[in-house]
């Protein structure tokens, strides 16, 4: 294992814990960061030698290319470029805390602190000062609470509190306790004597006066009484960003973030360290707001290392380009979600990274990439293998090309299930809803069916971020082209679900074959060019 390397990108306690247990077990790793890196972590945590630790300190990574197993990464320095090659990559950058105190339209004063500054100052007064008798923590009263920022507050007025004898006052609107601990944390810091006051409808009035002291006004909502309250520190609660660090290593990287920008897309199937791009792991407080995921995100690169051999050997089943049909049009690099495409001076693909998804040859218009079993004779014959004849005559015929992560189990299900319809139904399953090119839903009319269904994952729980979207435009583009034929609307549907969701599949395959059997019959769209449709 000594033989692949692991570059780390942060300089934190998650960064270092991710390199420790990752040299314990021999693996190589290179440990990079912007500023001078050292172990941060307490020193009853730290060892005197990491034997397979190589650190880079003072160096910003400019650029990223490859695919798992031979990531080349290049960072610069103030006086020098440097190369690296290794085999995974961990990122594990810091978040940012953003003092609230322009939401409070409160100045900075020695009365009025950030939580992060009395944090930083061990929760007790400046050397000299006088003591703390009353601190005011103010959580989520004009920005959406965080469970993190909840959690530091309570800790933070818990010590006060039982080691100062200060008396704390925590006034918050909606307090998130959903974090692991927090509501045994708020119990405890009851207990202790710390007063909540929770506002739903107006909040405190906070007045400041010249020499920078506060008083806080407000009427408490249970009780209807009013308090006046002149504190001696009023600590402003903080926004948890992404860093601009984290923020421009995503995007070298190539990874996807949230609405927020933390480096990990809103995706139940990344979870919880994964990315859109095999052999790239996140962890920490970059990847979202109070994650410290040293342990799952170094589990996660020993199996990347134990899996690699396996990973990299059978290039036979990823895509492949025609360089004969490809023009260069790049439509390939753009829709690829794992960054499994490459220039080179014309596109390549990366087997190691490609995940199969098909989204690719369903979108090239040239039809320039193979992918085995993802043929269009493949689909063609699919949909010839599953035709049923029916001897009545009136049950209609469905295609339904189903994601296999998704409404293929839930199909299955609610078969097991004793789900019955009327309607002969042929399930086809699909690596992801977006491999469904509008030729091969023309290609079920023209084997005689008389609808088709596309079922696809809800939105922002696609594996291939975006396939269910594609899949979705296809089909809106294919339906107005069969009502444009002549075919009538209701003949093409597309729906979402999740595997966990058989009774909804069948209710979907119900009505649609209801809708079906009422629909006069028509022109097959056979005979519609379907080379108009593109």
């Amino acid at each position: 294992m000594t033989a692949f390397r692991i570059c780390v990108l942060g300089n934190n306690a998650c960064a270092w814990e991710i390199a420790d247990r990752l040299d314990t077990a021999q693996v190589k790793v290179i440990l990079a960061a912007t500023d001078e890196a050292g172990d941060p972590r307490p020193h009853a945590r730290r060892r005197a030698v990491y034997p397979h630790v190589e650190t880079l300190s003072g160096v910003r990574l400019s650029s990223c290319s490859g695919q798992l197993g031979r990531f080349d990464l290049v960072f610069e320095s103030r006086d020098a470029v440097i190369r690296q090659t290794v085999s995974a990559v961990v990122l594990a950058e810091s978040d940012e805390r953003r003092p609230n105190q322009a939401f409070y339209d409160l100045k900075p004063a020695t009365g009025i602190v950030p939580l992060s500054s009395l944090l930083d100052g061990g929760c007790r007064p400046p050397a000299g000062a006088a003591p703390w008798k009353q601190v005011v923590f103010l959580n989520g009263l004009r920005t959406e609470s965080q469970p993190v920022m909840a959690g530091d507050i309570m800790r933070a007025a818990l010590q006060l509190q039982n080691e100062h004898g200060v008396q704390c006052c925590i006034l918050t609107r909606n307090l998130k306790v959903a974090g692991e601990g927090l509501e045994a944390l708020s119990r405890e810091a009851r207990a202790a004597g710390v007063l909540f006051f929770k506002f739903t409808n107006s909040g405190p009035t906070l007045l400041q006066a010249d020499d920078g002291s506060a008083r806080v006004r407000f009427v408490d909502d249970p009780t209807g009484k009013e308090f006046v309250l002149a504190p001696d520190l009023v600590v402003v609660d903080e926004t948890v960003r992404p860093s601009d660090a984290a923020t421009e290593l995503a995007r070298v990287l190539g990874i996807e973030s949230d609405p927020a920008g933390f480096v990990q897309a809103d995706n139940v199937h990344r979870l919880p360290v994964a990315t859109n791009r095999r052999g790239v792991i996140v962890a920490g407080p970059a990847r979202t707001v109070g994650a410290d995921a040293a342990v799952e995100a170094s589990n996660a690169a020993l199996e990347v290392l134990i899996g690699l051999a396996a990973a990299t050997a059978d290039v036979s089943t990823a895509a492949q380009i025609e360089s004969g049909r490809c023009i260069r049009c790049l439509t390939c690099l753009r829709v690829c979600p794992y960054r499994a495409v490459a220039l080179d001076g014309r596109p390549q693909v990366l087997p190691a990274a490609c995940e199969r998804c098909g989204i690719c040859a369903a979108a090239c218009p040239r039809e320039a990439i193979r992918i085995a079993g993802l043929e269009r004779e493949d689909f063609h014959r699919f949909i010839a293998a599953g035709r049923t004849a029916d001897p009545a005559g009136d049950s209609p015929s469905v295609v339904a090309f189903c994601c296999r992560r998704s409404a293929a189990p839930a199909l299955r299900a609610a078969v097991a299930a004793g789900s019955c319809w009327a309607a002969t139904l042929n399930i086809i399953e699909v690596p992801c809803a977006g491999s469904i090119a509008p030729d091969v839903i023309l290609s079920a009319f023209r084997q005689e069916a008389d609808g088709v269904l596309i079922l696809a994952c809800h939105a922002d729980n696609c594996h291939s971020r975006h396939g269910n979207q594609l899949a979705h435009q296809r089909a809106e583009l294919s339906a107005a082209f069969l009502d444009r034929c002549g075919a009538g609307p209701g003949r093409l549907v597309f729906k979402t679900l999740a595997s966990n969701m058989p009774a909804e599949a069948a209710a979907i395959v119900t009505a649609f074959s209801a809708t079906l059997r009422d629909l006069k019959p028509n022109a097959r769209s056979a005979r519609t060019p379907e080379k108009e449709l593109t």
